[in-house]
């Protein structure tokens, strides 16, 4: 970005980003945070507008007090997304009431802390004082992250556990501790005199930031490098693509974290009409609601022709108007018929599609109306029926899969390797990381050859749990599902694609982060060969 924005070019962007109305004072900060909220309804995320004003901020370009405001204006502009999708919803009431509780969320806490100048001061401060811990501190960020979001709320979760007395007494010792904390490190920083010695002492290993009395080494070395380093792209050592490779690697993580452990490798959906519930198929097990009431095994169907015609006829009587199957709305008859025939009869799919294709009814549409229903329920599978006995008992609603496929230890193969190839790309994200804040300070060339490693080995794992997946699914396997004609257990025997609908979100996330593990192995593989010159 240095080496892009200079001469006239850095000018003109310091004027628009650093807007400001002299007549008017601070309505340049209201303008840029319109300006926030319309680039971030644009981009629906304000990871996207923060990301990429940020490094702008630390080139120069842009002023701390002016990124406040686009920041401000990116989370009021990323609730937009949240409204956008509950009316998206099918419970549009109480997807609305979540979104425009973000949105008034978002909009009081901006009344609170952007509208008056020392109030703006509170937060502007506390940025600054973490940046400067960070500066001194290259592990501070990562541990300030973690301690907030996942220290922190698990001891208030566990302490909410033990009651609310336990809560209220631990947790106020907790937060004045906190608080305590955060005034004598504001008493040090700006009014020291008041403090007794004691506690205006400074330890050897306090950061400059924490020090009553600054070194003035530090500052000196601090102020020569401020305009140097890593962000001058054009520095013989820069590594310019070394962004994209943690970039990536973060995204390859959360998408397995996401994807590997959820119920979602692969689905039975079924239509709309069709009361079945939905199932999920994990690597280890199969969620869904039906697993929670118990399920007895279907006998054979003893439907006859005579009786499908006979209950498709019930819904139907209307049908011989000329444009019968092509008004709107049309396709509803139809499955009310169908519901008629499984329900009363338990009509298979083929006999119901017959009876369907002799009632003659009215319209050019009626023949596609009668196949679309079909391939809407019908399936390519082999189905056996029990004569009696319980299928599954009333209990949780995800089981151990191999009571559900008895391919089960092919999908949990898949599984495995999913696991390892994500606690491996962990460790080579570590490496990475490491490679990147110590490579100045020492030979870590060690260290790149172990993120090399480590993502190999992870992108050869995640391609091995793509593999096990696809085979899984163009292989025959059996599965107890709940049949379509007698809405109770059978077995059905086919492709485990033809089973479910195909391989979900889950199976994507893994192909997704093989293919983000591609692009990192070789951005490392280069710098290595780089770094052997």
């Amino acid at each position: 970005l240095q080496s892009v924005f200079r001469g006239r070019a850095a000018i003109w962007m310091q004027s628009l980003l650093n807007l400001e109305f002299k007549s008017v004072p601070f309505l340049g900060d209201y303008v840029l945070l319109a300006f926030g909220i319309g680039i971030t309804i644009l981009m629906q995320s304000s990871s996207i507008t923060t990301s990429t004003l940020t490094p702008l901020v630390g080139v120069g370009l842009i002023s701390l007090e002016k990124m406040f405001p686009f920041t401000v204006g990116a989370n009021i502009g990323t609730t937009v997304t949240g409204i956008m999708s509950a009316l998206a919803s099918s419970n549009i009431k109480v997807g609305m009431e979540v979104a425009l509780a973000h949105l008034f969320f978002n909009l009081i806490g901006t009344l609170i802390w952007f509208p008056l100048p020392f109030m703006r001061a509170v937060p502007l401060s506390m940025a600054k004082f973490l940046g400067s811990m960070a500066a001194d501190l290259r592990w501070f960020p990562v541990a300030y992250i973690f301690t907030m979001f996942a220290v922190l709320p698990i001891i208030f979760f566990l302490l909410s556990l033990a009651g609310v007395a336990v809560v209220g007494v631990l947790g106020s010792l907790l937060f004045l501790a906190l608080l305590a904390l955060v005034i004598l490190t504001c008493l040090r920083s700006t009014r020291p005199h008041v403090l007794p010695e004691a506690l205006k002492r400074d330890p050897q290993c306090l950061p400059n930031t924490l020090r009553v009395q600054k070194l003035e080494e530090e500052n000196a070395a601090g102020a020569s490098g401020a305009g140097s380093g890593d962000a001058d792209l054009g520095a013989a050592q820069a590594w310019w693509q070394a962004p994209l490779g943690w970039a990536f690697t973060w995204c390859a993580i959360l998408l397995l974290i996401t994807g590997v452990p959820n119920a979602q490798w692969g689905n039975m959906k079924y239509a709309k009409f069709d009361p079945r519930e939905h199932v999920g198929i994990g690597a280890w097990s199969a969620c869904s609601t039906q697993y929670t009431e118990e399920m007895a095994w279907a006998s054979a169907p003893s439907c006859s022709m005579q009786d499908a015609n006979r209950c498709w006829s019930w819904h139907m009587s209307s049908c011989s108007s000329a444009d019968f199957a092509d008004t709107a709305g049309a396709n509803e008859m139809y499955e009310k018929s169908w519901e008629n025939c499984t329900a009363h009869y338990q009509c298979t799919p083929a006999q119901w599609q017959a009876a369907c294709l002799s009632g003659g009814c009215g319209g050019s549409g009626h023949e596609s109306q009668c196949e679309n229903l079909t391939a809407a329920v019908a399936r390519d599978f082999t189905v056996s029926y029990e004569s009696s006995g319980t299928a599954w008992g009333a209990g949780e609603a995800c089981r151990p899969l191999d009571e559900v496929c008895d391919n089960a230890g092919t999908i949990g193969h898949a599984g495995n390797f999913g696991v390892v190839g994500l606690l491996i790309a962990v460790v080579g994200q570590i490496c990475l990381l490491l490679y990147l804040f110590l490579r100045k300070r020492r030979d870590m060339s060690k260290v790149l050859w172990g993120a090399a490693g480590a993502f190999a080995f992870a992108w050869v794992m995640l391609l091995a749990s793509w593999a096990a997946f696809a085979s899984a699914m163009g292989g025959e396997t059996t599965c107890t599902i709940v049949d379509v004609t007698t809405r109770k257990a059978a077995r059905v025997t086919g492709s485990f694609g033809d089973i479910l609908n195909g391989g979900s979100y889950s199976y994507g996330f893994v192909i997704f982060s093989w293919l983000l593990l591609t692009a990192v192995l070789g951005l490392v593989v280069q710098r290595v060969v780089y770094d052997m010159r």
